[in-house]
């Protein structure tokens, strides 16, 4: 394709994502055109001078775009994607369950990536009438501005906090045989946290009503991303206050940790704002260390990951199937395990004792990373796909 469509105006860290990619693109000779989705009516008429037929694609994260925006859609016409027959490829940065309501009227030629193998499979079952083009991980940026470089934070976290109290409410929304239903889910994945939360989910649904057709299990999944995200709200907070009250002291970027249960040591849990992607990077190249905690991609990579790699941090991180073929321990990444986590305050210590090592760390871990999980990878994958077509 010599033409590409991206979005910004919507969620900050996807545009990011997309700006990344896009320099990629632009770099391989496509001209790559940015629509604002805040000010849409000026951008839908730069958008239509733009647009070749057949010679155009969307490429966009978490249906952007998708979503019979206004600009881009007309009742009775349909897509402007469809006029001037434009494949569509989505990156999907969260499970299919979060997804289900966008998952209806859209363009004839959508296509759907995963970010994780087990996503991958649980779309290409649950919704065999889309055309799943493949996986593709989330990557990393390298910042080359020479900015804050000085190692300011001992342990870094970049993500927000929600409190489990915010949940319930969402336990509880039908009736108490339903609430302890969803407790039981809940109470699994705490204890057994290598198991996706499909896998238990489904597990669950058969016992209590046997096995139900696809198309009613997917619904039934699509009403419990509150489990999703109470279980890896748990686990991020758990994560933090074992390296707290330990002695160890934290720097956490963004909201809601002022909320935090069990802190022993608060002066330790040191809050920034919720910033932009930018401002996060640099924080990060300034710490020694970035903490990672898995948002249940338990067979993907969060950009977390290489995004602290790159930027001169040792990347402290639970597991998942995915990331341990790519990075071995000690190759930029540290692994512990969340079922383990009593000995996460050792490893992070043991870490910071050793500055030469940390190092050595870095720099075996930021040469695999730049060879294949930057945002430029990624756009070339995306590229040899276009060309398939």
């Amino acid at each position: 394709m010599k033409r590409i469509v991206m979005m910004e105006g919507g969620v900050e860290t996807l545009a990011y994502f997309s700006h990344q990619m896009a320099k990629e693109f632009e770099r391989m000779g496509c001209a790559v055109f940015f629509y604002d989705l805040k000010h849409e009516e000026q951008s839908a008429r730069k958008l239509r001078k733009f647009l070749k037929m057949r010679e155009t694609a969307l490429v966009t994260f978490n249906f952007q775009g998708l979503e019979k925006e206004p600009g881009v859609y007309r009742e009775g016409v349909g897509y402007i994607w469809d006029t001037y027959q434009m494949p569509c490829f989505n990156i999907t940065a969260d499970h299919p369950y979060f997804y289900h309501e966008h998952l209806g009227e859209l363009p004839k030629d959508y296509r759907h990536i995963s970010i994780d193998r087990f996503q991958e499979q649980y779309f290409k079952e649950f919704y065999p009438e889309f055309a799943h083009i493949g996986f593709l991980p989330l990557a990393g940026t390298e910042l080359c501005d020479g900015e804050g470089q000085e190692k300011l934070y001992e342990v870094i976290f970049t993500g927000n906090y929600t409190e489990l109290s915010f949940f319930e409410p969402y336990i509880h929304w039908i009736n108490d045989e339903y609430a302890a239903f969803y407790q039981g889910i809940i109470d699994e994945l705490i204890e057994k946290p290598c198991r996706t939360v499909e896998e238990v989910a489904l597990a669950h649904c058969e016992r209590e009503m046997g096995r139900e057709p696809n198309d009613q299990l997917r619904i039934a999944l699509s009403k419990m991303i509150f489990i999703d995200l109470y279980v890896r709200n748990y686990w991020r907070g758990k994560a933090v206050c074992a390296l707290v009250n330990e002695g160890i002291p934290v720097d956490v970027v963004g909201e809601g940790w002022k909320k935090l249960p069990g802190v022993r040591h608060p002066e330790l849990l040191r809050i920034h704002p919720q910033t932009d992607s930018l401002t996060c990077l640099r924080m990060i190249r300034q710490a020694k260390i970035s903490l990672n905690v898995m948002p249940w991609f338990k067979d993907g990579a969060h950009d977390r990951v290489f995004n602290s790699i790159l930027n001169g941090a040792v990347c402290v991180s639970d597991t998942s199937g995915y990331l341990c073929e790519e990075l071995k321990d000690g190759e930029g990444v540290c692994y512990y395990t969340l079922e383990h986590l009593e000995a996460l305050p050792g490893k992070v210590k043991d870490l910071l004792q050793n500055e030469e090592k940390m190092q050595e760390i870095v720099t075996c871990g930021r040469k695999k990373v730049r060879a294949a999980h930057t945002w430029a990878q990624r756009a070339g994958k995306l590229a040899e796909w276009m060309e398939e077509i």
